[in-house]
């Protein structure tokens, strides 16, 4: 048998040497690369048969086999696929594509965990994977037609060799003899469980030498299928029952509770891909996807093989909860990491996919608001996300979230406290009112939808400003998540109501003034301008931007409010609580004149503008608008203590 050898090109030894040298972290991914040859192989014979009835002769029962050999220390997948002859073999396997070789070396010695498995495919040289966990690998390869096969023999050092054989059947075999210290990888169920990982849904079948039962070692074992017979994505709904639907969300999502619901896809047109998306009710084992920066997206198929398992450039951050796969044929089996992040393909499943998403977590708070408040628990600060960040789809966010009410004690969405507020026209009954833009609903002006901010309830419902609207019933959602200060930036109107801070200068509840009821306010007005810049001036100007007085507080003392424009309080507290400094944002400070403390505060000035008294009593309504805003007083001794002398005038 004549044997000759081959060196490799330089590029392809630049490459082998770093694959040998196991820059990668996860070898795992050899066995999906070789199984994907092999697939890859089977279709060309499965199209070559179409038109060439003679062709696969009395092999037409195509399977991919997987054997390995503790002794040998080997692996051996096989395949009857096309096969290659020598030419192909020195074309296909001697040598790499010139093209975008140089590139790929670069990459590969920059190559990072996140992109390391997408690189050995994206380059076409998945073949070569095998040197990572293999000291020599062999190849034995026959197209079928030939009375002798190809042998090709490489230690991945420089050179290869070529021998002739005695394999007359169609198809490749290839042998890796494995490196000692990557033992593992010769054992039965490791390689099955590699199989399942990332070639489950290959259409080829996948066998493996069944588990070996103790009891009966002396009996020859048979060949089992290891991967599924068809994914389940891919079949009609009909064939799917309920039961399976839920086994494989727990699998996927590494949950033991059922999911909330399921979206069963199959789209064709301009581009064509199936789905499986599942929207939990519950928190799983593996968390709430609290921390955006984590890894999250679905399970990328090509092809029945596994390329990507968390493509989040499929699906939007604030959507990260959603446990999912897609798989496409309209995409290439070497798609990179970086190919996804600008691909029309993708954008366009993504954008579909999102507003199915959407449209099925409308139709759920329809139909069963008990589950859909259970999910929202859980889920509802990361869909808000969205209405921040994603200005196409905020407002369809909007509808589907909600927010406590003031005064319903419950969480209601904003077309609910549209309905509930809006004046029946005419007298007619109010049922359906706020949905949607009308010329009818345009008679009675921009509706208003109010809220006011907090980190926590107790303290949003605390807010001084709040009380003219308990007092007129006028609801006001409170809105005490985080990311709500963000939200309400970006969502200024809903359908044809604006959104309007409680707190807000611009809130006008009060009807029009008569001209007596004017005229007295004037001159309230001129009875406290002094005193007021007093007060301006002994918190500070560079802390305060003006103080007034107010009509909208109905038994508080004193009020912060924040100029238009400027950061909210909520903002500002957020920034500083992430270690953000910056000049404090200057406040206006609303007083009520009919509080019997500001009636104090006036008789003092009258008396003693300079008096020690009147100083504490300025200081002491400033620090209770603090404190009722959620800050903390720098100085809690001395407020204690003006505490305790106004207790005691009392005594």
């Amino acid at each position: 048998m004549t044997q000759k050898n081959y060196s490799f090109e330089a590029e392809t030894g630049q490459i082998l040497e770093l694959l040998t040298h196991s820059i990668y972290s996860n070898k795992e991914i050899f066995l999906r690369e070789l199984i994907s040859n092999a697939s890859d192989a089977i279709d060309k014979a499965r199209i070559k048969s179409l038109t060439d009835t003679a062709y696969l002769g009395d092999d037409s029962e195509f399977k991919i086999r997987v054997d390995t050999d503790t002794k040998a220390s080997t692996i051996t997948i096989t395949d009857n696929g096309i096969g290659m002859s020598e030419e192909e073999v020195h074309k296909h396997i001697g040598t790499i594509a010139k093209s975008g070789t140089k590139e790929f070396i670069e990459k590969l010695k920059e190559a990072k965990e996140s992109t390391e498995n997408s690189l050995i495919g994206q380059f076409g040289v998945g073949f070569y994977s095998a040197f990572m966990i293999a000291d020599k690998v062999t190849l034995e390869t026959n197209t079928g037609s030939e009375k002798k096969s190809t042998i090709w023999t490489s230690d991945g050092k420089g050179s290869y060799d070529i021998t002739q054989g005695e394999k007359t059947s169609r198809g490749t075999t290839i042998t890796l003899h494995v490196g000692k210290e990557h033992k593992e990888f010769l054992e039965e169920w490791t390689l099955k469980s590699l199989i399942k990982k990332y070639s489950n849904y290959v259409w080829v079948p996948i066998m493996m030498l069944e588990n070996e039962n103790p009891d009966k070692k002396d009996e020859k074992r048979s060949y089992e299928r290891v991967n599924e017979t068809k994914s389940i994505w891919t079949k009609n709904k009909s064939e799917v029952k309920d039961e399976e639907y839920n086994e494989f969300y727990k699998s996927l999502a590494y949950d033991f509770n059922t999911p909330l619901a399921h979206l069963h896809l199959d789209i064709e047109g301009a581009i064509n891909y199936k789905s499986l998306l599942y929207i939990p009710e519950k928190v799983s084992m593996t968390g709430a996807h609290e921390d955006a920066r984590a890894e999250y997206g679905p399970k990328l198929y090509v092809q029945n093989v596994l390329i990507l398992e968390n493509a989040k450039e499929l699906l939007p951050v604030w959507l990260r909860f959603v446990s999912w796969v897609v798989e496409t044929s309209d995409l290439p089996l070497n798609v990179s990491r970086e190919m996804l992040q600008s691909n029309t393909v993708l954008d366009k499943i993504k954008s579909g996919l999102t507003k199915k998403v959407l449209s099925k977590l409308k139709a759920l708070s329809k139909k069963d608001e008990a589950s859909y408040r259970e999910f929202l628990s859980h889920y509802g600060k990361i869909l808000k996300e969205g209405i921040h960040y994603d200005q196409d789809h905020k407002e369809d966010i909007a509808e589907i979230v909600r927010f406590q009410s003031l005064l319903k004690s419950e969480r209601v969405s904003l077309d609910t406290y549209l309905e509930n507020s809006l004046p029946s026209p005419a007298g007619e009954g109010t049922e359906g009112w706020g949905q949607e833009k009308s010329e009818e609903t345009e008679k009675w002006g921009q509706k208003t939808i109010y809220y006011i901010t907090g980190r926590n309830e107790s303290e949003a419902l605390a807010n001084p400003y709040l009380e003219q609207f308990r007092e007129k019933n006028i609801d006001v959602l409170v809105m005490t998540d985080p990311i709500d200060e963000w939200a309400v930036q970006a969502l200024t109107e809903y359908k044809w109501a604006k959104l309007l801070s409680a707190t807000s200068s611009k809130v006008e509840l009060e009807s029009e003034k008569t001209e007596d009821e004017k005229k007295k306010s004037e001159e309230k007005q001129k009875d406290f301008k002094d005193i007021l810049e007093l007060m301006k001036n002994t918190i500070g100007t560079d802390t305060l931007e003006e103080v007034k007085i107010s009509d909208r507080l109905w038994s508080s003392l004193a009020a912060l409010n924040t100029a238009e424009g400027a950061m909210t309080p909520g903002m500002e507290k957020m920034y500083r609580a992430m270690g953000q400094e910056f000049p404090p944002v200057k406040r206006i400070l609303e007083i009520n004149p009919e509080n019997k403390l500001m009636q104090a505060m006036l008789t003092e000035f009258k008396a003693d503008v300079k008096s020690e008294k009147l100083k504490d009593l300025i200081h002491y309504a400033y620090e209770q608008a603090l404190l009722a805003e959620g800050w903390e007083i720098s100085d809690i001794t001395a407020f204690i203590k003006r505490t305790n002398m106004f207790a005691e005038s009392y005594m």
